[in-house]
């Protein structure tokens, strides 16, 4: 017996080589090894070949899962140890779950072309499902694999990153059942092909340029107010650094996600805020920086569960990003994906509703509040977003931004929580995807690195180096123009969550005739 024929025969070695070669094709690992994906499902599929049962498909393809969110998101253990290993043992359970779905069709579909669009249906409409609820976790999409090769796939301006993970399981499925030669190197190679005429061709000039300055002042993290002694400290170093950055074109300035480290509250102005206003109105451009946000409400307009009681009055502390202009005015956006666990409990209102009993202090669990609202910062006439953090891994949710005419993207981030480990370097190469789907110039603001800019077409045009004190201008182009996927959103994966629904009911229907045909028979 071969080498290789004793490896395509072991259930256990298929699955840990299948996760080892899908953690190598995520950042920081970059082109060719993204395209491990491939042999990697190949590998899967040749499992649930093997498997005897759903539940061994789930069993062995669990080592698959298990390796791969390891390999890819171990960072999450810098952050908090305990909250990390749950993210990655309840991760991998619940991508085992469309896998086993797969596992049933493939006992069941011969036809190629058939099963080469039922077979990605369970992992598409596990994406798009996944996105959606308070236990997202969407950085191990299949699309983000291919972040750092943004010439292959230019075509998520019309399909957004499902039709990235349509390719890798659609010729996947195709090599692996050795399907006509035709179908299966079309279905490789169309859409790769397609990207490149679409990344030589790009002739869209944009609106305008507008001078935009981005700031990353390398704070400590894991120390309390980065080390200083008051918070105003660092805030009077950090207004002075943007001093020296403006040009006479700076039309405004972003700061980092917890750039500012005293609490800002709504109509009550503090030291750190009135302090920034004396040089906001000195600059004659507006500043934006990410801050926590101290919100008050009339008590029928609070939200039902909120995080305190300030002077009598519901309130609730955001992740927010806060706007400062010159004419003393401020406007702010509230953080809308929230991290599970990390800054905010899951299903917090429903779970609230439940507790019809008041058993639980879900106040004294809210962490913070969420916001829902596509909120952009006009500046000279342009609507920019400041997206903070977590909420550029989600598609549909900076798509709404851009409805909401947004010339320009804006992520402002602390990823010094994760250390110099892979997670700065992939939320940095994920943003190239959103340009091209939405065709924005995405510019980012990071506390410790990476800030940079990224053109439209995912190239990066600035990248700065990580924990270091960075700063620049860049004379930003400016776009209108909505893309097919800013149009019309999550429009594949919801037709494959269809099919896969479709898929499920027949298989129901087939069984139920199968048991009547074989009762009557009796």
């Amino acid at each position: 017996m071969s080498a290789f024929h004793y490896f395509w025969n072991q259930k256990g070695l298929l699955a840990l080589f299948a996760g080892i070669f899908l953690g190598l094709s995520y950042p920081p690992f970059t082109f060719p090894l993204n395209l491990l994906v491939f042999p990697a499902w190949i590998m899967l599929f040749r499992l649930n070949t093997l498997a005897e049962s759903a539940r061994e498909s789930g069993k062995y393809s669990y080592i698959a899962f298990l390796t791969w969110n390891i390999i890819t998101t171990y960072w999450l253990m810098f952050a908090t140890v305990p909250g990390g290993i749950a993210a990655i043992l309840a991760n991998s359970a619940i991508m085992t779950v469309p896998f086993m779905l797969m596992y049933l069709f493939q006992k069941r579909t011969d036809t190629a072309w058939l099963s080469a669009l039922i077979i990605p249906s369970f992992w598409m409409a596990y994406e798009f499902l996944h996105f959606r609820w308070d236990l997202s976790w969407p950085w191990l999409h299949l699309g983000n694999s291919f972040a750092v090769s943004p010439w292959l796939v230019q075509y998520i301006s019309i399909t957004g990153i499902g039709g990235i993970t349509f390719w890798i399981l659609c010729a996947s499925w195709l090599m692996y059942k050795n399907a006509p030669r035709l179908l299966t190197f079309s279905v490789m190679l169309l859409p790769p092909l397609f990207s490149l005429f679409l990344y030589a061709s790009e002739s869209k000039e944009p609106e305008r340029n507008i001078e935009i300055g981005i700031v990353q002042p390398n704070y400590d993290s894991y120390l309390h107010l980065a080390g200083y002694d008051h918070p105003v400290i660092p805030l009077q170093s950090l207004l002075d650094t943007t001093s020296s950055l403006i040009t006479s074109e700076t039309k405004v300035v972003f700061w980092p996600e917890n750039a500012i480290m005293a609490l800002i509250q709504e109509g009550l102005p503090g030291e750190s805020d009135r302090l920034i206003q004396q040089y906001v109105e000195d600059w004659d451009i507006p500043l934006i920086s990410g801050s926590s946000f101290l919100r008050r409400y009339a008590p029928d307009e609070a939200p039902p569960v909120v995080r305190t009681t300030v002077a009598g009055k519901p309130a609730n502390v955001y992740n927010s990003a806060l706007g400062f202009y010159p004419d003393g005015s401020m406007s702010y956006y509230k953080k809308a994906k929230l991290v599970p666990l990390v800054e905010r409990f899951p299903f917090l209102h429903a779970l609230s509703r439940l507790d019809v009993f008041d058993w639980i202090n879900w106040s004294s669990v809210a962490m913070f509040g969420r916001g829902n609202t596509p909120d952009v910062f006009d500046i000279d006439g342009v609507h920019i977003p400041a997206l903070i953090c977590y909420d550029s891994v989600y598609p549909d949710w900076v798509r709404r931004f851009v409805l909401n005419d947004a010339g320009v993207l804006v992520v402002i981030t602390n990823d010094g929580w994760w250390g110099n480990t892979s997670g700065h370097i992939q939320h940095f190469e994920f943003a190239r995807l959103r340009a091209i789907e939405m065709h924005r110039t995405v510019l980012r603001s990071a506390n410790n690195g990476l800030s940079g800019v990224i053109y439209a077409n995912g190239d990066v045009a600035v990248k700065t180096t990580y924990w270091t004190e960075d700063r620049f201008v860049y004379d930003v182009p400016v776009y209108t123009h909505a893309t097919f996927y800013v149009r019309y959103g999550d429009w594949l994966n919801i037709a494959f969550l269809l099919l896969a629904v479709s898929s499920l009911l027949w298989l129901k229907i087939s069984r139920n005739r199968r048991e009547a045909s074989k009762l009557s028979g009796s």
